[in-house]
């Protein structure tokens, strides 16, 4: 018992750096790209749908497409408990 007391103490202190998953890190890499990417896209642009016509920003168009697809992301890897 007086080793399992030493072994104990022997221990360094753990460090408080944050654990941060590579995960992560590319989740704010893509988000970041995404959104300079649709800040610099600042023109109209005609949207075809089944039937009618719209015009809109492009950096509308391009942040609601980001919006859905990750939205579908995080709706497609949620796992049932």
């Amino acid at each position: 018992m007086a080793e399992n007391d030493r072994a104990r103490t022997d221990r360094k202190p753990s460090s408080k750096r944050p654990n941060i998953s590579p995960r992560l890190v590319a989740g704010v890499l893509i988000v970041a790209l995404a959104l300079w990417f649709v800040l610099i896209n600042n023109r109209s642009v005609r949207i075809h749908f089944w039937i009618p016509w719209a015009e809109a920003p492009m950096w509308f168009v391009l942040g609601a497409t980001f919006l859905a697809g990750a939205v579908t992301a995080w709706l497609l890897g949620r796992r049932k408990k």
